[in-house]
C-alpha cells in the first residue's frame, strides 16, 4: 500500500484542506506572537528605560554640580577679581597674578577626576590662566574673538543662564566644556569666562545608560557623551528625555531596539521551523488517518453497487461501525493538527519573551541601582575626606588640639571651623554643624557660621562609640538633628599627627553633621515610579532614609524577607502576594547598604497571562478554523444522511444531488440507484398484493353472498311460516308481513352497489324489525337514536342489519323480560360510529374472549354473523375500522361499529382511484 497515494478524490480534499488549515494556524499563531510578544517587550523596554534615563540624569545633576561648585570657588578667589581688574596692573604683576591663580586652580582640581583643565580667560586682554590635569593639551580656541562674540551673543539672549555647554576637536579629541561667562556688575557685558574642559569620567559613568546619551544647554548646544553604536542609529529607536538642575539643561537617552528586534525576529524564524515541523507531520497524520476515515465509505459503497446488481432482499449492508462520526472525526483531527503548533509556538514566544524582558530589566535595574550608589558613594567618601582632613590633615586645628589651655581656643577653633564649612558648603557638601570635644568630652566648639548649636543628649552615646572603637569611624543618621533637618553623622578621634614626642596621642573627638537632604533628593527622584524603591540601611539594619513615606522597606525588613548578610548581590522573593526584585550594595566607608527594590516584579507572569490569552484565542480561531474546514468538507456527507433519513421516514421519492465527485458523491449516486432499484422492487410487489387483496376481497363477498344464500332461505322459511299461520287463523296482518317480507328481499338481494346511505341501511333495519316483532309479538323494541347529520353518510350495505339479527337470536328471543335494542349513530372526530345494544342474556366471559381474539385476527373462528361484517370493514376501509363487543351476563351486549366520513363527495373521488366498492 502507499503510503502517500490517493486512493480517491475524498481522500485528497481531506488532505489538501488539512495541509491548508495547518499553514493557516502556523503562519496565524506565528504572526500574533511576534506582534504580542513585540508589544509585551516593547512596553518593557520603555518602562525600563525611563528608570535607566532618571538615574543617568541624577548622575549627571550630581557630576554637573560638583562642576558648578568648582567653578563658583574658583570666582570666589581674590586671584581672579585681580585678572578681573587688571588693567590697573603692570605686566609683571598680571604674570605673578596668573602663576598664583594657576597654582591655586590646579590644587583645586588635582584630585578631581572629572576635570581635565580650568581655564578663566579675561575678554580683550592677553590674560589667560590654564590649570590642566592633562598634560600637552591646548585650549588655544578660547582666546580667539569669535569664542567671544558667541559668549557675548549667548549671554545677552540669555541673561539668567550661568552655564553654557560647548563642544570642540581638538587633535585627535572631541572636548566637552562648561562655559561660565561673568558679566559686569550692572550690564550685560562679559568680562571674563570661567570654562571647565570636561574629562572622559561622565561618559565612562553613563556608557550603559544607553545607546547614545545627549547632552543639551538651554540654547540648543549639544554634545555626545555616549555612543556605542559605531554607526548611525537605526530607525528602530526611542528617545528618552528629562531636565537637569541646570535651567534649560536636559540629557536624552536614545535606545536602540535593534537587537532586541532582531532577537524577536530569530524567535519568529524559530517558530516558523517549528510549524514547518508540525505541517510536515501533520501530512503523514492526514495520509494515515484519512485512509482510515475514507475506508468504510469505500467497503459501503462497494457493498451497494454490489446489491445494485443482486437480489435486494435478505442482503444486509454490514461494516464496522464508528464510536465518532466521520464528520466529528475530521474535527478531532483537524483540531489536534492546529492545536499542536499553536501550544508549541504559544510556549516557545512565551520563553523567548521572557528571557529577553528579565535580562533586559535585570541588567537596566541594576545600572540604575549601581548608578545611585555611586553617587552616594562619592558623597560617603567626600564625607569621610572631610572629617580626616579636619581631625587630621588641617595643622591648625591639631595645634589647638594640642594645647587646649590657651586662652580663646575654642573662639579660634571655631572661627577655623566656620571657614571649614564655609569651603566644603560651596563644594555642596551640607556641613549643618561640626562639633569638637576633649577627651573628658568637655565641648570646645560648636557651630555652623558663629552660631553654636545645643548640645544633643545622644552626643554622649556617639562619643562613647567613638571612645571604644578605635580607628573607627562613627556613622549615624539622625532624621530631626536641627530645626526638623534630617543629617548623617560622622564622628572620629582626633590624635596627634605630629612627629614628636606625643604623636598617637588622643587629643579629642570631632562630629561632623551633614544635611542629608541632597541623598534624600537622590532617594525621592525614584518616586515617580511606582514600583520602585531605594533606602539606606545602617551597619545595625535599621532603615536610615528611604523613597517616601508609603515605603514598605522597614516591614520588608521586620519580616525577614530582606537578608542583610547578603553582600552585594541580586535577590528575588515575595511578599503579601507581591513579587520583589533586589539589589543589594554595600559601601565600604560606613558598612551601610543600599537597597533598591522593583516592585511587582511580575513582568515573566505578565507575559504567561498574555501568552496564555493570546493562546486561548488562538485555540478557539483554529477550533473554528477546524470546524469551518470539517463542515465544508463533509456538506456531501451531511447530504447523504439527510437524504437517508427521509427515505428511513418513507419518502422513496428523494434522492441525493451533489455538485462535486468524491467518495462521497459515489456512494450518494450508488445509494440512488439502490432507491430506483427499491421503489421498483415495491412497486411490483405492491401490484402482486394489490392483486392477491382484491382475490381476498373477491373470496369474502362470495362468502357474503354464500351467507345471504344462506340467510334468506332460513329467514324465508320462518316468515313464510308465520305468514301461512296467520292466513289459515285469518289474521289481518299476514297481508301486511307478505309485503315487508318482499321489501326486505328487495333491498337486501337486490344487486347493485355496495355502498348504501344510513338512511336506506336504517330502512332496510326497520323492515326486518317489523318482520321480527310480527314473528315474536311485539316481545322486544327498538330505540332509533340517529344524529340528522349521519343520514346521508355512505356505509357499506347490510353492516347493522346482521348484528341487529345476532341481538335478536343470541340476545332477545330466549330472554323472558321485555327486549329493548338501541340503535345510536353520530360523528366522533372524524369517524362515523354506531352502537347496536341490547338487554339481552349476554355473553359469558370466555365467548366474550374468543370473539374479541377472534376480531383480532388472533383465533380463527366458526362466528359468519359479526366477524364477517368485522373483516368486510376492515378490508374495504383498513384495520382502523371495524366492531368492537363488550357483554356481561345478565347485562346485554353492546356491539360499537367504527366506519369512515364517507360523504357523497368523498364517495366521487374514490370512484376515480378505487373500484373496489362499486
Amino acid at each position: 500500500m502507499r503510503l502517500f497515494g490517493f486512493k480517491g478524490l475524498f481522500e485528497k480534499r481531506l488532505v489538501i484542506y488539512g495541509a491548508v488549515l495547518s499553514v493557516i494556524s502556523v503562519v496565524i499563531t506565528a504572526f500574533t506572537c511576534h506582534f504580542v510578544s513585540y508589544r509585551v517587550i516593547l512596553n518593557q523596554f520603555e518602562y525600563v528605560n525611563r528608570i535607566a534615563t532618571s538615574a543617568a540624569a541624577e548622575k549627571t545633576n550630581t557630576y554637573l554640580g560638583e562642576i558648578a561648585n568648582i567653578i563658583n570657588l574658583s570666582m570666589k578667589s581674590t586671584y581672579f577679581n585681580t585678572i578681573i581688574d587688571s588693567d590697573s596692573l603692570s605686566p609683571n604683576q598680571i604674570v605673578s597674578v596668573q602663576q598664583n591663580y594657576t597654582a591655586y586652580l590646579r590644587d583645586m582640581i588635582l584630585y578631581n577626576d572629572k576635570i581635565d583643565a580650568l581655564l578663566v580667560v579675561k575678554e580683550d586682554t592677553n590674560v589667560f590662566v590654564s590649570a590642566a590635569n592633562s598634560v600637552g593639551k591646548e585650549y588655544a580656541k578660547y582666546r580667539l574673538s569669535e569664542f567671544y562674540s558667541s559668549i557675548r551673543k549667548y549671554s545677552q539672549e540669555n541673561p539668567t543662564s550661568q552655564f553654557f555647554l560647548d563642544k570642540y576637536e581638538e587633535r585627535d579629541y572631541e572636548r566637552m566644556a562648561i562655559v561660565c561667562p561673568v558679566l559686569e556688575p550692572y550690564g550685560s557685558r562679559v568680562q571674563a569666562c570661567i570654562i571647565a574642559v570636561l574629562s572622559q569620567k561622565l561618559s565612562q559613568d553613563l556608557s550603559s545608560s544607553g545607546n547614545q546619551i545627549i547632552l543639551t544647554d538651554n540654547i540648543g548646544n549639544s554634545a555626545i557623551l555616549v555612543d556605542i553604536t559605531n554607526d548611525k542609529l537605526s530607525n528602530n529607536r526611542f528617545i528618552y528625555s528629562d531636565s537637569l538642575n541646570f535651567t534649560g539643561w536636559t540629557i536624552s537617552n536614545i535606545y536602540s531596539f535593534e537587537k532586541i528586534y532582531k532577537t524577536i525576529l530569530e524567535n519568529l524564524i524559530y517558530n516558523f521551523y517549528i510549524g514547518i515541523a508540525c505541517f510536515l507531520l501533520s501530512l503523514i497524520l492526514l495520509f494515515v488517518t484519512g485512509r482510515k476515515l475514507v475506508a468504510p465509505v469505500k467497503q459501503m459503497e462497494e457493498q451497494i453497487k454490489l446489491l445494485n446488481h443482486t437480489d435486494i432482499e435478505n442482503r444486509p449492508i454490514s461494516f464496522k461501525s464508528r464510536k465518532i462520526s466521520l464528520r466529528k472525526s475530521m474535527f478531532l483531527l483537524y483540531s489536534i493538527m492546529v492545536t499542536v503548533p499553536v501550544i508549541l509556538i504559544t510556549g516557545n514566544s512565551y520563553i523567548c519573551s521572557k528571557n529577553i524582558v528579565e535580562s533586559k530589566i535585570g541588567s537596566v535595574f541594576g545600572y540604575s541601582a549601581e548608578s545611585l550608589y555611586k553617587q552616594l558613594d562619592f558623597i560617603f567618601h567626600n564625607y569621610d575626606s572631610t572629617a580626616i582632613e579636619i581631625s587630621t590633615v588641617n595643622q591648625t586645628i591639631q595645634s589647638y588640639m594640642r594645647d587646649l589651655t590657651s586662652p580663646d581656643v575654642g573662639e579660634q577653633m571655631q572661627n577655623e571651623l566656620n571657614q571649614v564649612i564655609l569651603s566644603n558648603n560651596l563644594l555642596g557638601r551640607k556641613i549643618a554643624n561640626i562639633s569638637v570635644y576633649d577627651t573628658s568630652y568637655r565641648l570646645i566648639c560648636s557651630s555652623t557660621y558663629g552660631h553654636p548649636f545645643t548640645t544633643r543628649p545622644d552626643n554622649k552615646k556617639d562619643l562613647d562609640y567613638i571612645s571604644e572603637n578605635f580607628g573607627s569611624q562613627l556613622w549615624r543618621s539622625y532624621p530631626d538633628m536641627y530645626f526638623n533637618l534630617s543629617c548623617f553623622r560622622v564622628g572620629m578621634q582626633i590624635r596627634d599627627v605630629s612627629s614628636n614626642a606625643g604623636a598617637g596621642k588622643l587629643l579629642g573627638y570631632i562630629l561632623i553633621d551633614y544635611q542629608a537632604d541632597n541623598i534624600q533628593t537622590m532617594l525621592n527622584s525614584f518616586l515617580q515610579y511606582s514600583n520602585v524603591q531605594a533606602g539606606l540601611i545602617d551597619s545595625s539594619g535599621l532603615v536610615t532614609m528611604k523613597t517616601g513615606m508609603e515605603s514598605n522597606l522597614d516591614s520588608l525588613l521586620k519580616q525577614g524577607k530582606i537578608d542583610l548578610s547578603k553582600g552585594n548581590g541580586r535577590d528575588s522573593f515575595s511578599s503579601d502576594g507581591i513579587n520583589y526584585l533586589a539589589v543589594f550594595m554595600e559601601f565600604a566607608n560606613n558598612g551601610w547598604k543600599l537597597i533598591f527594590l522593583l516592585k511587582n516584579f511580575n513582568e515573566s507572569r505578565q507575559i504567561l497571562y498574555y501568552s496564555i490569552a493570546v493562546l486561548f484565542g488562538l485555540l478557539l480561531l483554529s477550533f473554528g478554523f477546524s470546524y469551518g474546514f470539517s463542515r465544508i468538507l463533509s456538506i456531501n456527507i451531511l447530504k447523504l444522511v439527510k437524504t437517508v433519513r427521509h427515505v428511513k421516514a418513507g419518502e422513496l421519492g428523494v434522492r441525493f444531488y451533489s455538485r462535486t465527485m468524491d467518495e462521497i458523491s459515489e456512494l450518494g449516486n450508488s445509494f440512488n440507484e439502490m432507491l430506483d432499484r427499491l421503489n421498483q422492487l415495491i412497486e411490483e410487489k405492491y401490484i402482486s398484493e394489490v392483486r392477491a387483496k382484491d382475490a381476498e376481497l373477491k373470496m369474502k363477498e362470495y362468502e357474503l353472498n354464500l351467507l345471504q344464500a344462506q340467510i334468506n332461505p332460513h329467514f324465508l322459511y320462518n316468515t313464510l311460516k308465520t305468514a301461512q299461520y296467520m292466513v289459515y287463523s285469518k289474521d289481518k296482518h299476514a297481508e301486511q308481513m307478505i309485503k315487508l317480507l318482499i321489501k326486505l328481499f328487495k333491498t337486501g338481494v337486490s344487486k347493485g352497489e355496495k355502498l348504501v346511505s344510513v338512511r336506506e341501511e336504517i330502512e332496510h333495519i326497520r323492515t326486518y324489525i317489523d318482520i321480527q316483532q310480527m314473528r315474536f309479538s311485539n316481545k322486544f323494541k327498538v330505540n332509533y337514536v340517529i344524529d340528522d347529520s349521519v343520514m346521508d353518510l355512505k356505509i357499506l350495505k347490510l353492516t347493522l342489519q346482521p348484528i341487529v339479527e345476532n341481538a335478536i337470536y343470541h340476545g332477545l328471543e330466549m330472554a323472558e323480560e321485555e327486549g329493548i335494542i338501541e340503535i345510536t349513530g353520530e360523528m366522533n372526530e372524524d369517524r362515523l360510529v354506531f352502537v347496536i345494544r341490547d338487554n339481552g342474556l349476554g355473553i359469558t366471559e370466555e365467548k366474550l374472549k374468543e370473539i374479541k381474539e377472534q376480531l383480532k385476527g388472533l383465533k380463527a373462528g366458526r362466528s359468519i354473523g359479526l366477524l364477517n361484517v368485522h373483516e368486510r370493514i376492515r378490508l374495504y376501509f383498513g384495520i382502523n375500522y371495524g366492531l368492537d363487543i363488550e357483554s356481561k351476563i345478565g347485562y346485554g351486549t353492546t356491539v360499537r361499529v367504527l366506519l369512515p366520513n364517507l360523504t357523497e363527495e368523498t364517495v366521487q373521488m374514490v370512484k376515480k382511484t378505487n373500484n373496489k366498492l362499486y
